[in-house]
């Protein structure tokens, strides 16, 4: 994926959290997760960026 391609998808996915409240919003991350989970496929490189998720910015 390219800078550009991966600034696309993560502005699409702030403009869908951005209609959303609050509440909606986490269900739409918690949904995006999972999804995203079953593609990646490995419960190590999983575990890997949920560590770094964690860590602060």
């Amino acid at each position: 994926m390219t800078d550009q391609e991966l600034d696309a998808v993560y502005t699409a996915l702030c403009r869908a959290l951005g209609e959303l409240d609050h509440e909606q919003a986490l269900m739409l991350l918690s949904r995006f997760a999972l999804l995203a989970m079953l593609e990646i496929d490995s419960p190590d490189r999983l575990h890997e960026l949920i560590g770094q998720a964690a860590e602060p910015a």
